[in-house]
């Protein structure tokens, strides 16, 4: 009697066994709207087994995300053809394999590995926007480069308006990228987000500064304009308050500028004295400014403010001072000044102004002539800043992909890349967020008409 029921839990046991070996699963991409339960509807599966198997806590999924399905029909591999397109059958006993990543520095690229780029930009818009031409012209250059130097990269272009997003985000070619440049507007980079969330795809915000605001809740995300207290923090190796009287003048009620850079002062231990006006008192300021300015042999000014109308009076005010009465005031200001058309060119150069800058171009750099040249011969035009930018986003993070893999956010301090116009080092954000570029460029205007860029 032991002896046949020692037999039968053998024999139990190898049907297990080989029920388990034949077994197989199917995999599949969640796609746009799909939960769980229509996923389990669509194989008729059990959606509590779905969950256990793919130790979904919450029961949630996210677009991009790849599921192990039971299949309880043990299809042969002859069969899979007849799956539907987001599924591929694969072996039972699903043993997720931990990618080893080597320290950069013992990285070798594989010979076979092509990452897929794809740049994403509203490229029918491009005759009253025709920046975004521009840009996409810089990234084939940036390419022509990569693989003159023996790298590889597949380029796929999306036109943001030539179908709806969904159809965009959702479709099988995109979704076969390792990075995605684009989309342009901080909106279009949320929805990007929100599709290829739990996919592992990198996506790069390459122009709009607003996207700032996804980055923190983004791992992949990588934003390449700098936010404003990035700029600000860029400021201080200036400041000498040892030597100098540091002053800050902001539009009266203003809250958010002039908070950000009294903060950054105050956590570095950086003295410093406040004065706020409203733009509609008009030139009494100026006598006020005179008061406090003018017993002082030097002063550094930070005109805290995004306002042009506000920044345009202060600077006429100040401008004042050293003009007539030979007050000695060092100014600085934020990158957005740059796109003011009411400032007065005279009064920024006569008054030295320092403005961090998110992007400057060295025309005496022989890198920026080469290119320039390079661009002339091969599109009939001048490279406008957006070509700079298309050229030197691409590049930093084909360059990235080649020489790094996939996971090169892991060896990010190692990409000290000489690019065109943007400097770009970045900051990754808390545990569950992405990275921010805190680089800028800091430029001085000469009196003699010229600009400087500061070291």
């Amino acid at each position: 009697m032991k002896i046949r029921r020692f037999l039968f839990i053998i024999l139990l046991f190898g049907a297990i066994n080989l029920n388990a070996q034949q077994q197989k699963y199917i995999r599949h991409r969640v796609r746009w709207m799909e939960t769980l339960y229509s996923i389990a509807r669509k194989y008729k599966a059990n959606p509590k087994d779905i969950a256990i198997l793919n130790n979904l806590t919450t029961g949630e999924v996210s677009r991009g995300q790849i599921l192990l399905i039971p299949d309880p029909d043990s299809p042969k591999a002859e069969d899979i053809q007849t799956l539907p397109k987001d599924t591929v059958a694969v072996p039972d006993q699903f043993q997720p394999i931990k990618e080893r990543i080597p320290p950069c520095r013992d990285y070798i690229p594989s010979g076979t590995y092509r990452p897929v780029v794809s740049l994403i930009l509203p490229l029918s818009e491009n005759v009253s926007s025709p920046g975004f031409l521009e840009f996409y012209q810089g990234v084939l250059l940036a390419v022509e480069k990569i693989k003159n130097q023996g790298m590889q990269v597949v380029l796929q272009v999306f036109d943001w308006n030539e179908q709806s997003a969904d159809e965009l985000l959702s479709g099988e070619r995109l979704g076969r990228s390792d990075l995605i440049i684009g989309p342009v507007y901080s909106n279009e980079i949320g929805s990007t987000l929100a599709y290829f969330r739990h996919s592992g795809t990198k996506i790069v915000s390459p122009l709009d500064g607003n996207a700032e605001v996804w980055v923190n809740s983004s791992p992949d995300l990588f934003q390449i304009q700098p936010a404003l207290t990035a700029q600000q923090q860029s400021l201080l190796k200036y400041l000498e308050p040892h030597y100098a009287s540091i002053w800050i003048i902001s539009e009266e009620g203003e809250e958010i500028v002039s908070r950000g850079i009294r903060t950054l002062l105050d956590n570095n231990l950086v003295p410093y004295r406040n004065f706020s006006y409203d733009v509609l008192q008009g030139r009494e300021v100026t006598e006020v400014l005179r008061e406090l300015l003018g017993s002082n042999p030097r002063n550094q000014v930070i005109i805290a403010s995004q306002n042009e109308a506000f920044v345009s009076d202060a600077i006429r005010n100040l401008h004042l001072l050293t003009a007539y009465d030979s007050i000695p005031v060092e100014l600085f200001g934020l990158s957005r000044w740059r796109s003011f058309e009411t400032l007065d060119l005279t009064a920024l150069h006569q008054l030295q102004v320092i403005l961090p800058v998110t992007a400057y171009v060295d025309y005496s750099d022989s890198a920026v002539r080469q290119f320039v040249q390079h661009y002339r011969g091969l599109f009939h035009s001048e490279p406008s800043q957006f070509a700079f930018q298309g050229y030197d986003v691409a590049y930093y993070f084909m360059y990235a992909l080649n020489r790094y893999g996939k996971h090169f956010e892991d060896c990010l301090e190692n990409l000290q890349l000489p690019l065109l116009q943007t400097k770009i080092s970045f900051l990754k954000k808390s545990g569950k967020g992405g990275y921010s570029n805190i680089s800028t460029r800091i430029i001085r205007y000469r009196p003699d008409f010229t600009v400087e860029l500061l070291p």
